[in-house]
């Protein structure tokens, strides 16, 4: 009977033990991340030391982890995540555009789950003893204000042949290279970092001879290991060289105003273009119009009045030099 009246008395507290609830904390996290900064001989600005590029090798217990290549030299460093807790073994590899190592170093790191594990500043040792030029590129197209203050980039539109262009550089360096016009821009490579001067010079033909038509001068500055992308230039007219048209007009035995001819349509076509660069549209009466700025050249200019009766024309062809005005006088006649 004791046995039986100890065991009754046991099941409440078996019924409350089934009620308990226990709570446990989450593992804690097995990975962690490495960050560092980087220096090269003491310069952490990657174009200044010359640097485009950068090589990292994570290794634990003399094995390759991981491999990171070609990577690009800006900011100040880097933060590589995910590996696992424990020691590592980190090195690092910077190189130029020209793909040169100039610079190696590395750390031991000891990663600790669940945080960033900051190593400070890593001073990479230069591998030379001179320190290797610092150079950049550059690139542009070019246009041309013509016939407007509206850039074109059409050369037989803008009269242009070839471009010439010269670069002066640190230091007295001076580069001069001509482009046919329909190479449409200019890439230089190397280029010393620094504040260039870039002058551009456009030239056409008249009589087989060289005519300067365009012109535009701009200060650059090149930065080491990177690219300077000016995008499309516009030069500007050398309006000394450009010409003017003026067409003058009679009617024979008559006028506009008995004709019934109120206006005048203008239009002025350069040999070879196949449609005209210029048209306008002037009072009759007034007889005369001038038309500027053109590129040297050989035009024809043509005059259409609508009368009462008749369409009024008149044609001429004309060859315009350099620095002139051209006044052409036109007689016109009834369209047949």
């Amino acid at each position: 009977m004791l046995h039986r009246a100890a065991s009754l008395l046991a099941l409440p507290l078996l019924a409350q033990v089934g009620c308990l609830v226990v709570n446990q904390e989450p593992p804690p996290d097995p990975y962690g991340d490495i960050a560092f900064n980087w220096s090269f001989a003491g310069e952490p600005n990657c174009d200044l030391a010359g640097v485009d590029e950068i090589d990292i090798v994570i290794l634990q217990a003399g094995s390759v982890v991981e491999v990171i290549e070609r990577i690009p030299c800006v900011g100040g460093g880097l933060i590589l995540t995910d590996f696992l807790a424990g020691t590592y073994e980190v090195e690092i590899d910077a190189f130029n555009r020209s793909s040169e190592l100039l610079y190696a170093g590395g750390f031991v790191v000891r990663v600790d789950g669940g945080r960033q594990n900051d190593v400070g500043v890593v001073d990479l040792a230069a591998l030379f003893d001179e320190p290797p030029p610092r150079t950049g590129d550059l690139a542009f197209f070019w246009s041309f204000l013509y016939p407007a203050d509206e850039p074109t980039i059409d050369c037989a539109l803008a009269g242009v042949t070839e471009v010439d262009i010269a670069l002066d550089g640190p230091g007295g360096v001076q580069l001069t290279e001509t482009f046919a016009c329909g190479e449409d821009g200019a890439v230089f490579l190397g280029l010393e970092a620094g504040t260039w001067t870039l002058n551009l010079d456009a030239f056409g033909r008249y009589r087989n001879q060289d005519v300067h038509l365009y012109e535009l001068s701009t200060t650059i500055d090149i930065v080491a290991n990177r690219e300077l992308d000016l995008g499309d230039l516009a030069l500007v007219r050398d309006n000394a060289n450009f010409a003017d048209i003026q067409p003058t007009w009679t009617l024979p035995g008559t006028s506009c105003s008995e004709q019934g001819i109120a206006d005048m349509r203008i239009s002025i076509e350069r040999a070879g273009l196949g449609t005209p660069e210029d048209t306008t549209t002037v009072a009759c009466s007034a007889g005369t119009e001038l038309r500027r700025t053109f590129v040297p050249g050989t035009y024809t200019v043509r005059l259409r009045g609508a009368g009462e009766f008749d369409d009024w024309v008149a044609a001429a062809e004309i060859d315009l030099a350099p620095s002139t005005l051209a006044v052409v006088e036109m007689t016109l006649a009834p369209l047949e």
